[in-house]
């Protein structure tokens, strides 16, 4: 017994210096945990007016943007590619000739600094958001046309969708987006103040500011009861986010070589296998001969476009030798797989040789280009390695990609008119997996973009999320 006890003893020491351990070492973690938390709000609290300003410059992009499209002309890159306020300014103010985007709608709205009377960033942005609105409006021109009220229209929305994404996530939770006063028939018959006087307009918002900030004011013994209701669940809050995305990355490493896989088959069947195609071994599969058939006619007819019709006599010759090419030529469906043909075997001479490449170097691009272009989607989206820093003599579809979340990326058809010719022709395989219309009008040369489609960015693969509406005139 005398030996046992010591040893008892020793146990008990050990044991005790363990608990002690572990509770100091729980202290630690959790201070360290408390003092990141902390250095994240405040960064994020530093980091307000900047968004504040990056909010402003998306909102002038857009509507520059849209009154470029609105008036059917080439939008300049330099708007484009503008990073701050500043550069946008003086690219606007160059180009203010041709547009008036400077001295009828920026300097404006700028220089009277209605908007800034609002007490917070969502107020201000808000009250920017209405008054460039209503002085759109002042259009009579754009008034009188249905489909140009409509744009005007869905301007609005995504504005006030820009500006959700820049304010406190909390009051995005608890109050949605504001209804479009200028949503519906309705808003086109009914007469309305803010229609024709923007002041109004800007005045009538800030009162409605200013009652929701008095009506959402609580007592101040409230406010401290629930301080520590409002950590907690923040606190909560991050250590879900951190669980899902640890799980969220297993289950991706885990699936992500079957969905390559998955991908590539998609990939090559689409590209060597045209839906329908009857060939005479009846497998649906093309022969060596047809490729290259097919190879041929593609280089013809773009070596036809680039010449302006200088060389059409080249495109029989390379088809001579086949005779059995007029019995195909009646079947629309067969000529749908050239395309896709040749954004497989993509190496034609000419366009490689006149494709427009040192037009970037004048302009100053930022590190992370904001504007890519691409032909055809493929597979459902857009592969990184097949999109151009610049517009393409053949580019049909523009990806813009947003500043506050680069994953994410809107997409348009390009203001061309021989691409949107190219792409009518060839409909099924240009605009089918990636916009939504009806061709009504079998003789459209114009394709005109109602609202942006979006895309998100995933290994080297932008998804179509959700496709773009056109309609054809």
């Amino acid at each position: 017994m005398k030996s046992i006890m010591p040893i008892k003893q020793r146990f008990k020491v050990k044991q005790k210096f363990k608990l002690k351990y572990a509770a100091v070492l729980a202290s630690l973690k959790l201070a360290v945990f408390i003092s990141l938390f902390i250095g994240v709000q405040s960064i994020a609290l530093a980091q307000q007016p900047s968004q504040i300003e990056q909010a402003k410059l998306d909102i002038w992009t857009e509507t520059a943007s849209f009154v470029y499209r609105d008036a059917k002309l080439a939008e300049p890159q330099n708007i484009v590619n503008a990073t701050t306020l500043k550069q946008f300014e003086e690219a606007i103010r160059q180009e203010d000739s041709k547009s008036q985007i400077y001295s009828k709608l920026y300097r404006p709205i700028e220089q009277t600094g209605t908007y800034k009377r609002g007490k917070d960033a969502k107020a201000q942005l808000d009250l920017l958001i209405k008054s460039i609105n209503a002085k759109l409006r002042e259009n009579e021109q754009r008034m009188k046309d249905i489909n140009r009220r409509q744009q005007l229209s869905d301007l609005y929305k995504q504005l006030q969708q820009i500006a959700s994404d820049y304010v406190n996530p909390a009051v995005v939770a608890g109050a949605g987006l504001p209804d479009d006063p200028t949503t519906g028939d309705a808003a086109f018959t009914a007469p309305d103040a803010t229609e024709t006087d923007p002041d109004t307009a800007v005045e009538s918002a800030f009162a409605e500011n200013q009652l929701s900030s008095l009506s959402k004011k609580q007592p101040q013994d409230q406010t401290k009861t629930t301080d520590w209701m409002t950590t907690a669940a923040l606190l909560l809050s991050i250590l879900s986010l951190g669980l899902i995305y640890f799980l969220y990355t297993k289950i991706n490493a885990l699936n992500k070589r079957m969905d390559q896989r998955k991908k590539d088959i998609d990939y090559l069947t689409q590209q060597v296998n045209a839906p329908g195609r009857k060939t005479p071994s009846g497998n649906g599969q093309l022969s060596r001969e047809e490729i290259e058939s097919l190879v041929q006619k593609a280089v013809a007819r773009e070596t036809a476009k680039l010449t302006n019709g200088s060389t059409p006599a080249v495109a029989p010759k390379a088809s001579v030798p086949a005779p059995a090419l007029p019995k195909e030529a009646p079947k629309p469906k067969v000529e749908l797989p050239a395309e896709s043909e040749e954004a497989l075997l993509n190496p034609p001479p000419a366009p490689v040789a006149v494709q427009p490449e040192p037009t970037p170097a004048p302009t100053p691009a930022p590190d992370k280009p904001q504007s890519k272009f691409a032909r055809v989607p493929v597979n459902g989206g857009f592969h990184e390695q097949d999109l151009h820093p610049t517009q393409q003599h053949d580019s049909i579809y523009e990806i813009r990609v947003s500043r506050k979340d680069p994953s994410k990326a809107a997409f348009r058809i390009v203001p061309n008119s021989p691409v949107h010719r190219t792409a009518i022709e060839s409909a099924y395989l240009s605009l089918k997996d990636a916009c939504q219309y009806q061709l009504n009008n079998q003789h459209a040369t114009r394709i005109i973009t109602d609202e942006p489609g979006t895309l998100s960015y995933q290994d080297g693969f932008w998804r179509i999320d959700k496709k773009a509406n056109i309609h054809f005139e």
